[in-house]
């Protein structure tokens, strides 16, 4: 169960950031002369794709409800349903809903075709209802191991778009608070490693590649 927990919380959270982040590269290139590439940034930095793949908003749009890609929002979503389904009983009925509206939107909308990334706000609102249920329904190591895995998730993003200093260290703080109540889940030495690098001049690789092996489930 500790393995789905985590993955849920990092699930919902990655999908919840890949809206926001792909919404914001929307809106930007409102204006970018036909020919240049307004995506290359964002999908190098959240989806390691060759900058050269996607350069329309179609094309981008695609990308979302691209089932078979796993780096997708659409395969986001459907491993978030998967990790769900296992853990019905344990977070309940309200909260597994909004998991499965989630679900049914992104296929309804890949269905349609639609290439507006402003029809996907509901999934937005969605997710943030999510963890409002879990936060009042929640309690103990279920709920710990949620938070762990959405905090690992907003550092990964944190620190693959640069975030300011000031809010990876806030973000890895409130991990570290969430990984105090289960002992048993993290691997003590990567966790000092990972302290001393965010707290100096560190390359963003060294990090994620240490966050990679700091969760042992």
């Amino acid at each position: 169960m500790a393995n789905h927990l985590f993955w849920l919380g990092r699930y919902v959270e990655r999908g919840y950031l890949m809206l926001h982040l792909m919404r914001r590269a929307y809106d930007e290139v409102i204006d970018v002369p036909v020919g240049e590439k307004p995506y290359s940034d964002f999908l190098s930095k959240v989806n390691g794709y060759s900058c050269s793949e996607f350069t329309t908003s179609y094309q981008m749009m695609q990308q979302i409800y691209d089932a078979e890609n796993p780096t997708s929002l659409r395969a986001v979503i459907e491993r978030m349903m998967d990790n769900a389904i296992v853990l019905r009983s344990e977070i309940y009925s309200e909260s597994f809903s909004y998991v499965e509206l989630c679900r049914d939107k992104i296929r309804k909308e890949a269905e349609k075709g639609q290439m507006n990334i402003t029809d996907l706000q509901p999934i937005t609102d969605w997710l943030l209802a999510f963890w409002g249920s879990v936060s009042e329904r929640l309690h103990g190591r279920t709920y710990y191991l949620l938070m762990v895995g959405r905090l690992l998730e907003r550092l990964d993003i944190c620190l693959r778009f640069e975030y300011k200093q000031y809010r990876i260290i806030e973000t890895w703080n409130s991990l570290v608070k969430y990984m105090d109540y289960c002992p048993d889940l993290y691997d003590s030495v990567q966790m000092q490693r990972v302290d001393e690098v965010l707290h100096s001049q560190y390359a963003k690789n060294e990090v994620l590649a240490s966050l990679n092996c700091l969760i042992k489930v």
